[in-house]
């Protein structure tokens, strides 16, 4: 281009476009994934009886008992509340354990190893737009 508007243009353009690729990418970085809120974990009281309880019926009981109040939509093949033994909570509808960051994130899609974060509820419009 000899032109130095074009040029002036050209060179704007490639560093608004420059600067959004790097907000997205170090938000995508920085921005935690969500976990669970607190009242999906379980209290002391109810930690003790599940761990006393053995699997099956007894311990679903037990689950199901600390999660009547709560809004639980999704559940097992066989309609047991689902519940990490990792992170011993009761996990919400689309959350997932990542076995990489060792934690329960909400809506979770994948772990990214480029960004190395997982894409979950808080910073998946940010992985997108990277």
């Amino acid at each position: 281009m000899e032109n130095t508007g074009e040029q002036v243009v050209c060179l704007m353009a490639y560093h608004l476009l420059f600067a959004m690729f790097v907000w997205s990418y170090w938000k995508t970085i920085f921005t935690l994934p969500m976990n669970p809120s607190k009242e999906f974990h379980l209290s002391y009281a109810e930690k003790d009886l599940l761990e006393r309880e053995p699997r099956g019926e007894a311990h679903q009981e037990v689950l199901r008992r600390a999660a009547k109040d709560l809004p639980i939509y999704t559940r097992t093949m066989s309609g047991a509340i689902r519940y990490c033994d990792r992170c011993q909570l009761i996990k919400p509808d689309r959350c997932h354990h990542c076995s990489v960051c060792d934690k329960c994130i909400l809506k979770m899609d994948h772990h990214c190893p480029w960004v190395n974060n997982c894409v979950g509820f808080s910073n998946y419009k940010f992985f997108l737009l990277f």
